[in-house]
């Protein structure tokens, strides 16, 4: 058991492709959407679109060859030769070095195409490698050693012709090409193969030698697209437009990072037309999708760690013929269930009574009371509105009681009603608990150093992860890696305390990990400090009247965002800082479609603030502005300008919300 504890605690520290290696097989579950792709007759070239960790990498890996002719696969069907992927990921680095330095730009397109060619025909001969030592029957290794490569000496007479010997050679050349781009007045410069065309003339030499891959389609996976240079981009661009079997070109990348649409000839590239767009995030719209998807790959990783009873069956995870039997009733209750088992939610009414089983909590429940019945000059008992046998109402009470429009001897009235079992507003078509119950929580909790339950559970983890799988088991990670410290099994339901203190914790690494997110990365973690401060100081607003406020829209003066400034606010889209809605329904009908931005839901336990889109907070262009690019003390202003308007005094606002904008200060 002890074995099967350790690996319980480390299984889900791989929760990126890159760790797991090209053949992900024994780790991929088929997403729900997968039969949308149209994958196996496409004859057109696919843009798979999507944030961090929405799972672009892992799918296309397991297109590619590596995994669809694993070793690990008992049985391959004889039509899994008809496609055959080749990944390739731009390297931000190697491509960044191919510019100026005194290098014609004709120059560096050709070394471009070269390096293309080079990565691509050296994937096309591990692919029928591939093919060769799998378990299909129709490619065998001798036919591998039987190819004969003479005809592309036309490229040039120095290419040897066995396949073996080719692929040693173009690797060579592709170390002594990264030699001369990384001292190009020293080096030699190479002599540069013609990109598409010298991968197509690999692939014609083989097809022509090999009967069973005569109608193969060869598909390219190009990953991270966004980090490739904008020459680099037109030239994959002219190759995806141009795109025909038996090679055809597919893009990945970034929401918003499809900068240009240019070829390298007269033509741009046109969306239905050339290419086919697949958001994965969009497939994961519904909130059921995403949460059976990551059951199941909750359930496989506690296969792999050794847990046998679970309610799934890992081979069945791995076959697109098994989706439909997956996406039925039955077999998506059963597996919820497990993964709800495993990380419990707490309900409302649960959390409403932790509250009067702590001593601190429940002391700052008397305390706001009080303290709004002093602000309303109300003679009321405080022990009216305090009151265990009614714990949700009691907790909300604070914030009616603070609201203007409220008496709050009709409050403690309604009160009475509720206990008494009666027509009342807090349950009733007002329902005054379940509008304001999570914010006024939230703000009991905020002055204590614990994390609170709200942030635990399945589907709340589900919620802050928002369709990034990465998210997700980073927060089952931390959260069964604290109880099997404990001394837990793995296979028991973990403690709500401890699923928000490993949520509060995942939340600050990601928050950290910010910084990293490309060559505006420092930028958008100070941004993303400072929009967390402003939505922690809004809930901290004693009425609660606009409770749960975790997106923005930009009213009266969006015309204020230069240039720069609307595409930061892309690149915070595009690194998911950020998500971004229409809105086409406003409260006035006359208004215009309008844009929200959603705070990434990761980033609320850092900040105490809640994952759910509820309410929205309205900022001027001028605060947007202020929040991309003012100065320390601007922020500070205007932090404190929204406080006095909320009426939350210096002394109810958290000691630690300032404290986020002295450490970006001081970076």
């Amino acid at each position: 058991m002890g074995e099967v504890r350790l690996e319980g605690q480390s299984v889900f520290t791989k929760n990126r492709a890159e760790e797991i290696g090209y053949d992900v097989w024994e780790h991929f579950v088929v997403p729900p959407f997968y039969h949308l792709l149209d994958l196996q007759t496409a004859r057109k070239p696919r843009l798979i679109v999507g944030g961090r960790g929405c799972g672009k990498t892992m799918l296309l890996r397991y297109l590619s060859h590596q995994t669809m002719f694993s070793r690990s696969r008992v049985t391959i069907p004889d039509d899994a030769l008809l496609h055959i992927g080749l990944y390739w990921r731009a390297d931000t680095q190697f491509a960044n070095a191919m510019v100026k330095r005194e290098v014609p730009e004709d120059t560096w397109e050709g070394a471009f195409s070269h390096m293309a060619a080079l990565v691509l025909a050296m994937e096309v001969l591990d692919s029928v490698q591939s093919v060769a030592q799998s378990a299909s029957q129709l490619v065998g290794e001798c036919d591998v050693g039987r190819l004969d490569f003479n005809r592309l000496s036309a490229f040039d007479g120095n290419l040897p012709s066995p396949a073996k010997q080719l692929r040693e050679d173009l690797e060579q050349r592709l170390w002594r090409f990264e030699s001369w781009v990384n001292d190009v007045r020293k080096v030699e410069e190479p002599r540069f193969l013609p990109g598409q065309r010298f991968v197509l003339a690999v692939i014609r030499t083989i097809q022509q030698q090999i009967p069973a891959l005569s109608g193969t389609t060869f598909f390219v996976y190009l990953d991270e697209y966004e980090n490739l240079c904008l020459y680099q981009q037109e030239i994959i661009n002219t190759w995806l437009k141009h795109s025909e079997a038996p090679l055809i070109f597919n893009l990945a990348m970034k929401r918003n990072a499809f900068e240009t649409r240019k070829t390298i000839g007269p033509e741009s590239l046109s969306d239905i037309h050339d290419f086919r767009t697949h958001d994965l995030e969009l497939y994961f719209s519904e909130d059921q999708e995403f949460r059976l998807f990551a059951a199941e790959i909750l359930f496989l990783r506690l296969s792999l760690a050794g847990m046998t009873n679970t309610p799934i069956r890992v081979a069945d995870l791995r076959d697109p013929l098994n989706l439909e039997d997956r996406r039925k009733g039955p077999y998506k209750k059963r597996v919820l269930k497990a993964a709800e088992a495993i990380f419990p939610d707490v309900s409302r009414p649960a959390l409403a009574q932790t509250v009067f089983e702590d001593n601190a909590l429940s002391q700052t429940l008397g305390n706001r009371i009080q303290s709004a019945l002093r602000h309303r000059q109300s003679d009321v008992s405080w022990q009216r509105f305090f009151r265990p046998n009614v714990p949700e109402a009691s907790i909300v009470s604070p914030a009616l009681l603070f609201r203007k429009s409220f008496d709050p001897a009709k409050v403690a009235e309604e009160m009475d009603k509720l206990a008494q079992g009666k027509e009342n507003r807090f349950t009733g078509p007002t329902n005054w608990i379940h509008n304001n119950f999570v914010g006024c929580l939230l703000q009991l909790y905020e002055p204590h150093s614990r994390a609170c339950p709200f942030y635990a559970g399945f589907r709340t983890f589900c919620e802050l992860s928002r369709g990034s799988i990465r998210h997700f088991l980073e927060l089952c990670h931390k959260s069964i890696s604290r109880s099997l410290d404990i001394g837990r099994n793995m296979a028991d339901p973990i403690l709500p305390d401890l699923q928000a203190e490993a949520a509060r914790q995942a939340s600050a690494a990601f928050l950290g990990e910010v910084k990293s997110f490309g060559p505006h990365g420092n930028q958008l973690h100070t941004f993303a400090l400072r929009l967390g401060s402003l939505f922690a100081l809004a809930h901290q607003r004693p009425t609660q009247s606009e409770s749960e406020q975790s997106h923005f829209s930009i009213g009266d003066g969006s015309s204020e965002l230069t240039m720069n400034d609307t595409h930061f606010l892309r690149e915070a889209t595009k690194w998911s800082v950020l998500f971004e809605h229409k809105v086409t329904k406003q409260k006035q009908e006359y208004l215009p479609e309008t844009t929200e931005y959603v705070f990434n839901p990761i980033y609320s336990p850092f900040f105490h603030i809640s994952y759910r889109k509820k309410r929205r907070l309205e900022l001027s262009g001028r605060d947007v502005v202020c929040l991309i690019r003012g100065s320390y003390d601007e922020v500070s202003a205007l932090l404190k300008r929204f406080s006095r308007s909320w009426s939350v005094e210096p002394s109810e606002m958290a000691p630690t919300l300032f404290s986020h904008l002295d450490r970006e200060n001081n970076e």
